[in-house]
């Protein structure tokens, strides 16, 4: 059945439909001009007739196509599912072809909030098209991506002091408390710590398992004495480690000003006079492992980093004599001993 255009009752848009060579089509058309409806309608079929006959034309295939490609390859972070079905929602049918740089301009006002930071275009928008077109690439579904992306000046490095840290824990709601510590003793991004579950944590050998990390590949976070006694309090050993105010799982929510801590991070940072995000508590940790133990391949590697130029901006970035108050604020486990508590039950008050 040749191609024809129909007009929705419900929404009123122009619809190409119909059955062309066996393949089904069913899309919304680009314009609600009727003519130009119709000659879009016709180009198509020429399309898939040419593909039929000659091959599939490079470029043909559907964004949203090669989206779910890419994430039924491997298993995905929650971000990146959520940053894909971002863009997805905003390409749909857009073709292989059609995407260019000046996509990323018009992605970049639908996708993320208005005055997003260059690095915020680059996480939201730039890096997830570039992976997924890739993806595509290496399938033969259209040219590798050729974005041109702006320079970005490097900006300072923030981390909080022993004091500070103490600071900011204690301004800290009491669910957040324990979320705070593991981010600073651990140096686990959010969504790291977020989706870690119970059967990860090991308390008595003070390690957990990081499965959905950045890179997709599994890390062990060692948890210093302070970590272990801030999750040893936890009133629950089932499921996620980290709950909201209500017990339940945190959301996915966009990761500006907090992410889906934001709320209870403003809160902390109006009570406190400090100027950060959540993902400078990792640069903390990384700072003081470097002021701690001066080893770049130890840090890269605990930290899940590819490579050395990812953490060389860490060395020396700490001024030399937080040792001492680096190891208090680690070492501190307000007296707990988890020799003498059940894994599985929360332990006595002192």
């Amino acid at each position: 059945m040749p191609l024809r255009v129909v007009r929705r009752k419900s929404t009123g848009a122009l619809t190409i439909s119909g059955t062309v060579a066996g393949q089904r089509v069913q899309r919304r058309a680009q314009s609600n001009n009727p003519k130009l409806a119709e000659e879009e309608a016709a180009t198509l079929e020429a399309e898939i007739l040419r593909g039929q006959w000659h091959g599939e034309k490079r470029g043909a295939r559907s964004f949203s196509e090669a989206a779910l490609s890419y994430l039924e390859v491997f298993d995905r972070s929650e971000s990146t599912k959520a940053r894909v079905r971002r863009l997805t929602l905003a390409l749909g049918t857009t073709r292989l072809a059609d995407i260019d740089q000046g996509s990323i301009a018009r992605l970049k006002q639908t996708v993320l909030q208005p005055g997003a930071k260059q690095a915020t275009v680059e996480r939201g928008v730039i890096v997830p098209l570039r992976a997924i077109l890739r993806h595509a690439a290496r399938r033969g579904w259209c040219d590798p991506p050729m974005f041109e992306v702006p320079r970005r000046l490097e900006g300072r490095t923030r981390y909080l002091l022993p004091d500070e840290a103490e600071r900011l824990v204690a301004a800290s709601a009491p669910h957040l408390q324990p979320l705070l510590i593991f981010l600073i003793g651990t140096g686990a991004r959010m969504a790291e710590a977020l989706e870690l579950e119970w059967s990860d944590v090991d308390l008595v050998g003070a390690r957990a398992i990081l499965w959905k990390t950045k890179t997709g590949k599994r890390r062990v976070a060692e948890l210093p004495p302070r970590v272990v006694a801030a999750l040893a309090y936890l009133p629950r050993r089932v499921g996620r480690v980290f709950l909201t105010p209500r017990a339940q799982p945190y959301g996915d929510r966009r990761r500006q000003g907090g992410g889906q801590i934001r709320d209870g991070w403003k809160g902390v940072l109006r009570r406190t006079g400090l100027d950060l995000t959540p993902h400078d508590l990792r640069h903390t940790w990384a700072s003081w492992h470097y002021a701690l133990h001066k080893d770049p391949l130890k840090l890269m590697a605990e930290g899940g980093w590819s490579g050395l130029n990812l953490v060389q901006r860490y060395a020396h970035l700490l001024p030399a004599g937080h040792e001492g108050a680096i190891r208090a604020f680690l070492q501190q486990n307000d007296g707990f001993d988890l020799a003498v508590t059940d894994r599985h039950t929360k332990p006595a008050s002192h």
